[in-house]
């Protein structure tokens, strides 16, 4: 029953990148500009982190989302 499973699954997710495809016009054009990390130790066992990404994004002007 294992290969059926399988089977179903792949079925499943061609069809669902068939009718929802990958949109790689917008992954292509988004830049990461800095990454900043900071770290502070509350207690012996917590410690608090907080990283920080800003981006870039450029958009088409006549591609409505």
């Amino acid at each position: 029953m294992n290969w059926f499973t399988r089977l179903c699954r792949r079925t499943g997710l061609m069809l669902h990148h068939v009718v929802h495809p990958d949109d790689t016009s917008t992954k292509a054009r988004r830049t990461e500009v800095s990454r900043s990390t900071s770290e502070k130790k509350v207690s012996r066992s917590v410690t608090l982190r907080r990283t920080t990404i800003e981006e870039i994004e450029v958009r088409d002007p006549g591609k409505e989302e």
